[in-house]
């Protein structure tokens, strides 16, 4: 027994400097992990759920992302339309038809492009401008969790969820304050 005890004092200073040595977990890390991820365009399931409705309404297409600040998402089914984001406007276009919305005009709209364009380029500071930031987990399974400041925009969205592993994007959850949510998967 006494063998034991000196073994483990003997070992507790490497065991005490490994951890502390490792780079800690928050969001300056995650930032800096997302930040690296580099262009490209990856397929998504998106499920939208309703008070009225009693089965979610799901769609699926390609989420693209391009330095420095343009994201697309192209829904392909149920039907065709596409979201684009670049600089201060999106852009919609469904039906053959195209409208424009300056997001300096629309305080949510502009929140929500920040959500998408915050993670995907790991920029905090755009992240903080429009919401409350905490992150929870670990490297392996972190949720960062964003919630508007801004009471205008909490008016329509409470918050939005992004989960992840290391560096790569999993979900994003949309909690809208009507009780509907949004639940967009990557692929």
């Amino acid at each position: 027994m006494r063998g034991w005890w000196w073994m483990a004092a003997a070992l507790l200073p490497w065991m005490a400097c490994g951890p502390a040595q490792a780079q800690a977990w928050d969001v300056d890390r995650l930032m800096q992990q997302l930040a690296g991820i580099p262009d490209g365009q990856v397929s998504y399931t998106e499920r939208k759920y309703s008070a009225l409705l009693s089965n979610p309404v799901v769609s699926s297409g390609v989420l693209a992302f391009h330095r420095p600040d343009s994201v697309e998402k192209e829904m392909r089914t149920p039907k065709k339309e596409r979201y684009a984001i670049a600089g201060d406007e999106v852009v919609v276009t469904r039906n053959g038809g195209e409208r424009r919305f300056a997001l300096s005009s629309q305080p949510a709209l502009a929140a929500l492009a920040a959500s998408l364009r915050g993670v995907l380029l790991g920029d905090q500071a755009l992240l903080r401008r429009y919401f409350k930031v905490e992150l929870q987990g670990d490297e392996r399974a972190w949720r960062l969790m964003l919630e508007p400041l801004d009471a205008s925009v909490a008016r329509y969205v409470t918050r939005v969820s992004v989960t992840g592993s290391a560096g790569r994007l999993q979900s994003i959850d949309t909690e809208e304050a009507s009780g509907d949510h949004s639940l967009l998967q990557v692929q």
